[in-house]
């Protein structure tokens, strides 16, 4: 009998990586074979597929990683401004480029047919102002005076780094990058500034499911890509099987929804016995804009965003019922 097919998410105890487990495993056949890694433990994960502890910064610890047999290797990991408790940026350059670096080789030595690496859209993020559509060819534009920079550079140094892998070795290539990403966890805070802070969409969740009121900062109009968590996995399970040989993508889902779009949609699916008021706050600051571009995704990746924002919304109440995350 032909040995199976190994497909290992490094970060697969993250976010991401827990519901990209699910997602792969309704979806694979007997041929292939899901493996995790993590720094964390994650009850869940590790009742689904073997994880197996891993700090990428230990260059060692990739003996305990198969090392034959190994189709795909996806790259989940780093440390983000919004996980960080004060500010490390030693932590940015040792993981995102050093451990990065050490993925990559690992999948070079175990002849992997490819790589899959996320990373964010902190580098363009900033052209939303003044360009609302984001596309995937878009230079990069980003200060350099903030806790976010380091992070940034790091993060295309290691998208770089896989260039060359992809074209000395002539493994295959692939690049995601990643705007913000909702998903229900049991998580619901953020770092703000170095400090722990709530996640303002959970606020938001929070206050209708309470049928408090909820304020509208800013301009109502401003429009946002809402990408679920689930249309990523799908993103990265096309690539997986994919004939291409290398890509670099946008996640996300096309579409932007108004800021009063989001809070109408919040109040729909979370409020219960009592329905939030909506208060207009016209002068407090605006939320965030963009739209991400995904027309090369769909037309080389066959990629369809799979959930409308209601969808999402309703997706996410029923993980909250069922408490996977």
């Amino acid at each position: 009998m032909a040995e199976t097919k190994k497909i290992v998410i490094l970060g697969a105890c993250g976010n991401i990586g827990k519901q990209m487990v699910d997602y792969f495993l309704d979806r694979l056949d007997e041929g292939y074979e899901l493996i995790g890694t993590d720094v964390i433990h994650d009850d869940y994960v590790e009742s689904r597929i073997p994880v197996i502890q891993l700090d990428i910064n230990d260059e060692d610890g990739f003996a305990r990683l198969p090392a034959e047999n190994v189709y795909a290797v996806i790259d989940l990991v780093g440390p983000m401004p919004g996980r960080m408790i004060g500010y490390h940026p030693e932590t940015y350059v040792d993981t995102n480029v050093s451990g990065s670096f050490h993925v990559f080789q690992y999948a070079v030595r175990c002849h992997a047919d490819r790589i899959l690496y996320a990373k964010s859209f902190s580098d363009i993020i900033k052209r939303s102002e003044k360009e609302l559509v984001l596309k995937d060819d878009m230079t990069p534009e980003f200060n350099y005076d903030n806790q976010h920079s380091v992070y940034t550079v790091t993060q295309l140094a290691a998208a770089e780094l896989l260039k060359c892998m992809h074209a000395y070795y002539h493994i295959k290539a692939f690049i995601f990058r990643l705007p913000n990403i909702y998903f229900w966890s049991k998580n619901d805070s953020i770092s703000m500034k170095g400090k722990p802070t709530k996640i303002m969409f959970r606020e938001l969740i929070d206050q209708a499911t309470a049928g408090d009121p909820i304020e509208v900062w800013g301009d109502p109009g401003r429009l946002k890509d809402m990408t679920y968590v689930k249309d990523v996995c799908q993103l990265f399970y096309k690539a997986c099987f994919t004939d291409r040989e290398y890509g670099f993508y946008n996640a996300g889902t096309g579409i932007g929804i108004s800021l009063l779009d989001q809070i109408k949609g919040i109040i729909e699916v979370f409020c219960e016995d009592k329905v939030s008021e909506i208060r207009m706050r016209p002068d407090k600051q605006n939320a965030p804009q963009y739209i991400m571009d995904i027309s090369k995704a769909k037309t080389e990746l066959g990629y369809e965003p799979a959930y409308s924002y209601l969808d999402m919304l309703k997706d996410m109440k029923r993980e909250r019922e069922l408490a996977r995350y």
